[in-house]
């Protein structure tokens, strides 16, 4: 299972996305994180298009984007730090589409996922996004299941995952049961499941915050 950190932001100055850069590239070497450097061409216009082929996703064209993505480990979705000339937050999932996590095609959402139960690259990507947020936007929003961008407390995160595993392994126990019983017509067992997920998401919304 995964957690979703929902994330958007505009640099104060586009003008010290180098200076970003480095200061990342020197975070993810220390932490040994793979990342790669963005240094497109940002006078050329965006003419970056999305291919799906055979599970794999593949880019042609240009992607106007300054700045870092990098990977905490294996498994792991990418995390993009990486901006376009007007100092917006994009990635090529967002060029390609900006409503590609949520809709809103003036302000596109990024996501990352991280691993259940990864307290610590959790907490890492998020303090991340607090460094970048306080040094060099001036304005950056986040959205997580857990609320550890707002309050910030470890004990906090840990009992919210526990408490959230424990739901979580009572969901598929029950979805297992449903499933295995043969006097539930198919059709009905696809709605019970649906509302039990409905109802597991419900009770497990993401926090939003909002860093003006």
């Amino acid at each position: 299972m995964y957690l979703k950190i929902r994330y958007r932001g505009r640099l104060r100055q586009p003008s010290e996305v180098s200076q970003l850069t480095d200061e990342l590239e020197d975070i993810c070497k220390s932490n040994g994180w793979k990342y790669h450097i963005w240094s497109e061409d940002w006078s050329k216009a965006n003419t970056l298009k999305m291919n799906v082929e055979d599970g794999a996703v593949r880019f042609e064209g240009h992607a106007p984007l300054k700045g870092i993505s990098f990977n905490p480990g294996p498994g792991m979705e990418t995390t993009w730090l990486t901006f376009t000339p007007d100092g917006m937050l994009n990635s090529p999932f967002t060029l390609q589409d900006q409503t590609f996590t949520a809709d809103d095609k003036t302000y596109p959402w990024n996501r990352v996922k991280t691993r259940f139960g990864d307290t610590k690259t959790h907490t890492e990507i998020c303090n991340l996004f607090r460094f970048v947020a306080d040094k060099y936007c001036d304005d950056f929003q986040v959205m997580e299941e857990t609320g550890y961008w707002m309050h910030g407390d470890m004990a906090r995160l840990e009992k919210f995952m526990n408490q959230v595993a424990a739901e979580y392994t009572s969901l598929e126990e029950e979805m297992a049961v449903i499933e295995a019983d043969e006097n539930i017509e198919p059709e009905k067992k696809r709605e019970i499941m649906y509302e039990l997920l409905r109802q597991f998401g419900t009770r497990n919304q993401p926090y939003k915050s909002e860093d003006d």
